[in-house]
């Protein structure tokens, strides 16, 4: 363009001519002072339907000649609105705006006295309309009903087998970790045909996944006898493995990126301190989920297809077991190696115990006294005469076997760095040292039989303030404290190497 520009009592000015989407019409001019920025004196772009102004294609916030500039746009976002209602279905448990082809994030589900939550009415993924979507409930008989259905393609109970209101024999075991299965015995000619490994059970509000059958002849008699498990050990099937995940947050939000894609939503999380889960190596989504909930100090709640982190399972409130009339028999074990206490109680009824109460047990024949929690049920609900609780201390264990040596980690900056993990276990309070001196400084996780909060000053190389990391030293716990701590480290490559013995 041959600039030709305009001077008014010595200042230099040039014209900016404003032209529309097309290009054929002309919005406006101004002029403006040489260097002098044309945003302000810019005309009002056109209205284009389903796009947004982007600003000019030439810049015009430094004028140093005449120009002629037209409007640029951009697709406009879409945006649905999502409304979760809550059971009643008077009220929004939460309302979000998605952006199109994106997913909604389901808030936590009621929890309601007789129900279990089941999942929702319709999807809320790839949103391309207003939504409202409603929970979904099945109830939970009054009296002990197995209930069998066929499973769906995304792992749900589907169409209605059949229900049974009598086995010959069934046992559900739970515990505080997250372990949940059950087994049942009826006469094969009641249950065969009907039911079998792709069917899913529910049961006393938890529902389960058929993995084994079993049929055998007593007394001229045919008995089929299934072993269950709950349906979150799904997510240790091969469609939900983890490769690599880096994330940083609450345990709601982490928990949320982990369920994602799974027929689980998030239930209730009473924990908002945010934590990082990094996983480098191939894992399984439930071992993922076992790893946030030792990082938190956090218990697993089942609540049907929702998955839940609370601090505290079961009552907080002390209750002296043997003042309830309810103990028929009391034993307990020692493990020497872990240097625990457990005992076993065993139960004339179920009535209200719950895994993750805390009892007192004090009985003097055999010389205990101890306040522990329930970290352990196995009832049969067709028989309520037979219950047995375990009672002991529950400490989350960190799993180590989620981090390796690896050459590039998903979400991780400097994918040519190396990764590697220092395992370290230390009795009372002292110093641990490395294999190798690191550069960067590591980050590390610990875990101690008796919950306390350990003091990890890392050490470096004697001479300066940026010298290698060679250990460390673990203080504040008492002499029978055992800590188990992992560093994860970043190896230094040989030109570092090379430096660093200089």
């Amino acid at each position: 363009m041959q600039t030709v520009s305009k001077t008014v009592d010595g200042v230099v000015y040039y014209t900016v001519r404003f032209l529309n989407y097309a290009g054929t019409d002309l919005l406006g001019t101004c002029d403006v002072e040489a260097g002098g920025d044309a945003t302000d004196l810019a005309p009002q772009p056109e209205v284009i339907e389903g796009m947004v102004f982007n600003g000019w294609n030439v810049d015009i916030t430094k004028v140093m000649e005449d120009m002629t500039v037209r409007p640029t746009y951009k697709s406009e976002s879409i945006y649905y609105t999502v409304n979760f209602l809550n059971y009643a279905g008077d009220d929004y448990l939460s309302t979000q705006k998605v952006k199109e082809g994106e997913n909604a994030v389901p808030p936590s589900p009621e929890k309601i006295r007789g129900l279990f939550f089941i999942g929702w009415n319709t999807s809320f993924t790839d949103i391309h309309e207003d939504k409202t979507i409603r929970p979904r409930y099945r109830e939970i008989p009054p009296h002990p009903v197995l209930n069998f259905y066929k499973k769906t393609k995304g792992n749900t109970s589907g169409e209605f087998i059949r229900s049974y209101s009598a086995v010959n024999a069934c046992s559900i075991t739970a515990k505080l970790d997250g372990e949940c299965t059950m087994s049942f015995k009826m006469l094969t000619r009641k249950i065969d045909s009907f039911v079998d490994v792709k069917c899913i059970a529910e049961l006393d509000g938890l529902v389960f996944n058929i993995t084994n059958v079993k049929k055998s002849i007593s007394s001229g008699v045919c008995y089929t006898e299934m072993e269950c498990e709950h349906i979150s050990y799904i997510l240790n099937d091969d469609e939900y493995k983890v490769t690599a995940f880096d994330m940083t947050g609450t345990p709601r939000q982490i928990l949320w990126a982990l369920l994602e894609g799974t027929p689980f939503s998030v239930g209730t999380v009473d924990i908002e301190k945010k934590v990082t889960l990094r996983v480098n190596t191939e894992a399984t989504r439930r071992a993922c989920v076992m790893q946030l909930l030792a990082l938190v100090k956090g218990e697993i709640e089942y609540y049907g297809y929702a998955i839940g982190i609370r601090k505290h399972r079961g009552n907080s409130q002390t209750v002296d077991i043997m003042k309830t009339e309810n103990v028929k028999d009391i034993s307990y074990s020692y493990n020497a190696t872990e240097q625990r206490y457990s005992y076993s109680v065993d139960l004339y009824r179920k009535g209200n115990v719950d895994l993750g109460d805390e009892l007192l047990l004090d009985f003097k024949p055999l010389s205990i006294y101890r306040q522990k929690r329930v970290v352990g049920m196995e009832w049969n609900p067709f028989n309520y005469n037979e219950v047995s609780i375990t009672i002991g201390a529950y400490i989350p264990t960190i799993n180590d076997s989620l981090y390796s040596v690896v050459t590039s980690v998903e979400d991780i900056r400097n994918t040519t760095a190396k990764y590697t993990v220092e395992f370290g276990e230390i009795i009372g309070n002292g110093s641990f040292y490395f294999t190798r001196a690191y550069n960067d400084r590591p980050y590390f996780q610990y875990q101690t039989n008796d919950g306390k909060t350990p003091t990890v000053t890392l050490t470096k190389k004697s001479g300066s303030a940026f010298a290698s990391y060679v250990g460390a030293s673990i203080s504040g716990v008492s002499s029978s404290t055992r800590t188990v701590i992992a560093f994860y480290c970043t190896v230094p490559d040989e030109t570092e190497d090379e430096e660093d013995t200089d």
